[in-house]
This record gives C-alpha cells, structure tokens and sequence, in this order.
C-alpha cells in the first residue's frame, strides 16, 4: 500500500483520507487511532490503576477466573471478562486458546506441535500453544 503525506500550513484543518477498495477491520483501526489516538486498556496491579497501550500487550490470558494482560516485561489484572476484552480489540489479536489472546504482532516464530497445535515463541522468548481449533485461523492471519 502506497502512503502520501502532505505538509500544510499552520491555520489549516488536519485531515486524512484513505482510499481502498473496501473497507477492512485494519481500515477501521487506522480510522481509530487517527479519531481518537492509541487504545487503552485498564489494568490493576498492587491497588493501582494501570493504563496500558494495547499495542505492547504480547497477550491476555485467564488464570483462575482472573483476567490478565502481558506486556514485554510485566503483568497486569484486567477486571474484565476474556470474551470481553475480546470484544474491543482489533485485528491485531487473535484468539489461539479458550484461555488466551495474542498479539499477532509479537509473534517471533511458529513451529508445529502433535495432536496438530502450533507453538508460538513471542518477541519477549515467551512459548504460547496455538491449539487445534484455532490453527487455521493463526495461519490465514499469519499468511502461512
């Protein structure tokens, strides 16, 4: 995809247009950040209210009726449901187990496993299991 971007002048209204031949869920993304800047998610962690981009969550897991977010080098409790958290996140998240979400785009590396699940190694070294039931939608996403 080719990106244009043109300077104006200090007195002029910004504004953006994006032309494509449909649009897609990385359309409606793009049109997110650019109407209201990076997505948030609120977590908790030791009494304190954490926001956190979801651009570095690696992925969300559900750990004894508890929600938590990942991020390269912490853990934060999300006080949400794993469906509803589901629910607000783009394309850039997928579901590859019943107990866990991850970010498509800290994926390092895959390798096939027995019983036909995948083996996800994250940027941050961390292995996440892709199960069976959501392989062919890891590989489509994926390209592979």
């Amino acid at each position: 995809m080719r990106v244009t971007f043109n300077k104006i002048g200090q007195g002029e209204t910004e504004y953006a247009v994006i032309n494509a031949h449909e649009r897609t869920s990385a359309i409606d993304t793009v049109i997110g950040l650019l109407e209201n800047g990076e997505q948030i998610i609120l977590g908790y962690k030791d009494g304190e209210s954490i926001p956190c981009p979801v651009s570095k969550i690696y992925y969300f897991e559900t750990v004894d009726d508890k929600c938590f977010a990942y991020t390269k080098d912490d853990c934060i409790e999300i006080k949400s449901r794993l469906y509803e958290v589901e629910g607000q996140l783009d394309y850039r998240f997928f579901r590859c187990s019943k107990s866990m979400i991850c970010n498509i785009r800290k994926i390092k590396s895959v390798k096939a496993e027995s019983n036909a699940r995948m083996r996800a190694t994250l940027l941050n070294g961390e292995p996440v299991i892709i199960t069976r039931s959501y392989v062919k939608e890891m590989k489509n996403r994926l390209g592979l």
